[in-house]
């Protein structure tokens, strides 16, 4: 009775704690100019009630030492102290590094104690997981997010990525660890952050100033930091990384809230949005990591438990890889990555060298989450370039991608039998008829509508080419060695494709399957790698390295009835800018084929039509089997 008489009162006491750092950072924050005693004065009433909170939970719930409240309390009186000390003067906290800072600290140290009295009740080995892995905790960053952004004056997209921030960190599971709710609240803080994501997309594209970049890229640093944290509780059911993470970035959160990034121009370089980019793509890889991990250990603990040796493909270590159907997440989360990467850690040095980052990256880049993810973030930003675009054709080809992405990315190649290079196979094993049959289809798409038809609109990779934020990455030059490249790399496409075959008709038996091997080792891990360094390979590589056998074999087909035809010849002979060479991804000489034949329809022509786009004369079209049906 007494300790629930301590718990409503610990409650009521936090509530009106949360209103009065309302109160006293809003004033802040509303105000142009603070007097520094003021301020000083503030931030020792919140200090001074963070040491009640940490006094009561340590001497009144956890019986600890009558000391811990004045040591505490003369820590907290400190500022108001150094108050009587310094000069009345008015200071703008907004443009002061250290006042902000010093802001930051004092607010998570209250919400921290806070957090250490609700936690308290419940204790945890260590004083800082007591007081951070809790439901308390999270409802406080809750409350950041949403009041700070209704106090916001601009609500602009850099106020909404800080928004969208705090409130994926509000929905950690590590906060809510009841079988079930950890699941949803993983998903809802992934969700968050995806959301997240693309804003930073948004900044990244549209804000060329010190504020825009910062917050792009130290956000999308802390997104990756929270992620591994989420990959370390999932896997290892570890506390400490996911709960500094959070701490850390809720650090920097309070201070871009307090502190005003000055908005001044600067010269955008590659190593911005390359940095950018390196931290997005290995957030997006740590949170498909971490949740897949985490939604395959709950989701077949509570729904599969008594089937989970019964029809479930099993690790050396006796862990379970595969969900069974049995449990109704099955589709999303069909595999284990962490069990798949654990299967080549004791097979042999070598063995263990190449094939445990490869087992982590394709298992983790295959997994349904995490290409739902990648799905709806580039197509976002596919929508985002079908806007700008102005031929009839692109923007009908860019609205054909949109509808393709949960059809050609997600539904056929995970659940059905059919082939789609590089992810089939993984939940529905592809049998040698529906393989020739998908071969089939993809040759007369190829044949009817050119390798864009497969290159644009069937393949993941090149959906996230074909969006506003990665066209400004393009390659400026080419090489004539990837000409030879090119055919010499479609060999260990048809050779792996030929032994698939063998293994379907003469029942041989090979370590892995040669089909799913092939295209998950191409495109679900060299692939990757290539798309991480996309600034520096430019888009497309694939097509112009050729690195992608299978996209090159399609390409095969660009001349039968493919063409990017000129109107007038005499116009492109006279024209000046050449701005169909410039634009082309893949660096084809347009202009140069245009001249010599009146049209291009090279191999490594991937349908993209920027060439036509460009064109000032608009003197450019594509021909297809639509152009020669009208």
């Amino acid at each position: 009775m007494t300790i629930q008489i301590l718990f409503d009162f610990s409650v009521i006491y936090i509530v009106i704690m949360m209103l009065i750092d309302f109160w006293i950072f809003g004033y802040v924050l509303r105000k142009e100019f603070v007097n520094l005693k003021a301020i000083l004065f503030l931030i020792s009433v919140t200090l001074i009630m963070s040491s009640e909170s940490v006094s009561i939970a340590y001497i009144a719930v956890l019986h600890g030492s009558l000391f811990m409240e004045p040591v505490t309390l003369s820590v907290a009186f400190t500022p108001m102290l150094l108050s009587l000390l310094v000069k009345s003067e008015r200071v703008s906290v907004r443009r002061s590094l250290r006042l902000s800072a010093i802001l930051s600290i004092a607010l998570l140290v209250d919400e921290v104690s806070m957090g250490y009295l609700y936690g308290s009740f419940a204790p945890q080995p260590n004083p800082i997981l007591t007081a951070v892995d809790n439901p308390a905790f999270g409802l406080m960053m809750l409350g950041d997010g949403v009041y700070f952004m209704a106090i916001s004056r601009t609500k602009s997209v850099v106020d909404w990525s800080l928004t969208t921030f705090a409130l994926s960190m509000a929905f950690m599971p590590s906060l809510y660890r009841v079988a079930g709710v950890e699941l949803v609240t993983s998903l809802m803080s992934s969700l968050i952050m995806i959301v997240n994501i693309v804003m930073l997309y948004i900044i990244e594209m549209r804000q060329t100033t010190l504020r825009g970049q910062l917050v792009s890229i130290s956000l999308a640093l802390f997104d990756f930091v929270m992620m591994l944290g989420l990959s370390f509780f999932a896997g290892f059911n570890d506390l400490y990384v996911i709960t500094l993470a959070m701490l850390i970035s809720m650090v920097w959160y309070f201070f871009l809230i307090f502190f005003n990034v000055p908005s001044s121009r600067i010269q955008m370089k590659l190593r911005y949005p390359f940095l950018f980019l390196v931290l997005v793509n290995l957030a997006e890889l740590a949170m498909g990591f971490g949740e897949s991990v985490l939604g395959f250990n709950l989701t077949n603990a509570i729904f599969s438990s008594s089937v989970m040796h019964h029809g479930t493909s099993m690790s050396h270590s006796g862990m379970a890889m595969r969900s069974p159907f049995t449990n109704p997440f099955w589709w999303l989360f069909p595999i284990n990555p962490l069990t798949m990467t654990e299967m080549y850690l004791h097979k042999g040095f070598l063995i263990s060298l190449f094939m445990t980052p490869f087992m982590l990256v394709m298992s983790t880049t295959m997994s349904p989450f995490y290409v739902i993810m990648m799905g709806a973030e580039m197509s976002f930003l596919v929508y985002q370039r079908y806007k700008r675009v102005k031929s009839r054709y692109l923007r009908n080809w860019t609205l054909a991608i949109l509808v393709g992405v949960p059809i050609f990315v997600v539904l056929i190649p995970y659940y059905t039998n059919f082939y789609v290079f590089g992810m089939s196979g993984m939940i529905f094993p592809v049998t040698l008829a529906t393989f020739a049959l998908s071969l089939g289809v993809i040759v007369v798409a190829s044949i009817l509508f050119g390798r864009g038809s497969y290159c644009n609109l069937v393949c993941m990779s090149a959906h996230m080419f074909s969006n506003i934020f990665y066209e400004q990455f393009q390659a400026k030059t080419s090489s004539k060695i990837w000409e030879y490249a090119r055919r010499i790399l479609m060999i260990p496409m048809f050779l792996f494709l030929g032994l698939y075959v063998m293994q379907e008709l003469h029942g041989v038996n090979f370590p892995l399957d040669p089909l799913n091997f092939y295209g998950m080792f191409t495109l679900n891990y060299v692939w990757w790698f290539f798309y991480f360094l996309t600034p520096i390979f430019g888009t497309y590589s694939c097509a112009r390295q050729g690195w992608c056998g299978f996209g090159t074999f399609t390409g095969i087909f660009n001349k039968v009835l493919f063409k990017i035809r000129a109107k007038n010849l005499e116009t492109c002979r006279t024209c000046s800018t050449k701005n169909c060479d410039s634009s082309c991804p893949v660096k084809i000489p347009v202009s140069q084929d245009i001249i010599r034949q009146g049209y291009t329809n090279r191999v490594s022509c991937v349908g993209c039509a920027r060439c036509v786009e460009v064109c000032p004369h608009e003197n450019l079209e594509v021909r297809n089997i639509l152009s020669l049906l009208k």
